[in-house]
């Protein structure tokens, strides 16, 4: 059992999922049909035994509120575990060019009451499996003062750009953390998974805050690079999602559909925990069909369904062609539509403009409760 208090966290400005990120915050945007993000970080910890669990959130909390409730799907600890939700949300919009460091500041108070004697700090937007328990064990017998998960890439020119990478030592000792600016093939790509102890975490906070109100736990992370502090990177070898744009939600959801991806993810062992509806299966009517698809429950298919993503309570109408496209729920789609490599949000309607199509490199995206 993991001694660490999970942290979850939100994203500093480089990420913006165009369109979708207006309506609720990276941790309530569905994934996989039925999951919503914030639910893989916190399988990850629930399942390392971890049941202290901090999720900071950036923009309106009221989605995250309703998919979590009371957190009893994650299987955490009744009488000793703790799920908080620490929302960071303003009337005026500032919430959203917060940095971390003032959120955890603020709550030092809460942060330092826990038991706990090491913290994990996990993104919101980089999904991973991974068992956080051997990670601390792993840090710990290092010796290191603060462990960074890191993925090797080989694709870093045409993906990830902006994204945090690191730069390593032959030792694995973390020399900085920069910016992948398209330059390289090859990259260490920062997975913004931080494993310290718990002192430490308030240390960095405190002195992140004295230097900079705009510095992000990163930013601190990065100067300990270079300071006294062993700052070493732990090589994460297994398939990650990493989410920073509106592209890149829409490739990752599809990625999820190769066999191997989706026989990793479907680990009993291993469960991914959610929010559970008492709804209706899903029913083909008229000839219709799915291929190679996720089809979460109470949805109505009259139409051909290949290669996509569809979430609860879709309706798509007879003879219509839904090819490489990413639905979210209770999205209706007329007869005879055709609509190939797009992102449809919750509750649009498809009912007049029927041949649709935007390209694998930039999705089309249908906003929120649009009638197209």
């Amino acid at each position: 059992m993991a001694n660490a208090l999970g942290i979850i966290s939100y994203n500093d400005s480089s990420v913006f999922v165009e369109g979708m990120q207006e309506y609720r915050p990276l941790a309530a945007f569905n994934f996989m049909g039925r999951y919503r993000l914030v639910d893989f970080p916190i399988s990850n910890m629930t399942n390392s035994g971890m049941d202290e669990i901090h999720l900071f959130v950036n923009g309106n909390p009221k989605p995250v509120f309703e998919h979590i409730g009371r957190g009893r799907q994650y299987n955490i600890n009744s009488k000793h575990g703790n799920l908080e939700i620490v929302p960071l949300w303003k009337e005026n919009g500032r919430g959203q060019f917060t940095p971390d460091v003032e959120s955890y500041y603020d709550n030092l108070h809460s942060i330092m009451r826990s038991k706990a004697d090491y913290v994990i700090v996990a993104p919101i937007n980089i999904l991973y499996k991974a068992n956080f328990d051997e990670l601390l064990e792993n840090h710990i017998e290092s010796g290191a003062d603060i462990s960074v998960l890191y993925a090797n890439i080989d694709d870093a020119k045409d993906n990830y750009i902006g994204c945090d990478t690191l730069a390593l030592n032959k030792q694995k000792g973390v020399a900085g953390i920069e910016k992948n600016l398209g330059k390289y093939k090859n990259r260490t790509l920062s997975l913004q998974t931080y494993i310290m102890s718990k002192e430490l975490f308030v240390e960095a906070v405190n002195e992140a805050k004295k230097i900079s109100s705009m510095y992000w736990f990163k930013d601190i992370i990065n100067d300990f690079c270079s300071g006294d502090y062993d700052v070493r990177g732990i090589s994460y070898r297994g398939k990650f999602y990493y989410i920073y744009d509106l592209t890149s939600y829409y490739q990752e959801n599809l990625d999820i559909l190769k066999k191997e991806n989706l026989r990793e993810l479907n680990d009993p062992k291993w469960p991914i925990y959610t929010r559970t509806y008492d709804s209706s299966p899903t029913i083909y009517l008229n000839g219709g069909s799915a291929q190679n698809s996720l089809i979460s429950n109470s949805c109505e298919i009259s139409g051909t369904v290949t290669n996509s993503v569809i979430g609860r309570g879709v309706k798509i109408g007879h003879d219509a062609v839904i090819d490489n496209c990413v639905i979210l729920p209770d999205v209706t789609i007329a007869p005879n539509a055709n609509l190939s490599h797009m992102v449809i949000d919750k509750f649009a309607t498809i009912t007049k403009k029927k041949v649709l199509a935007g390209i694998e490199e930039k999705p089309l995206y249908i906003a929120r409760r649009e009638q197209v």
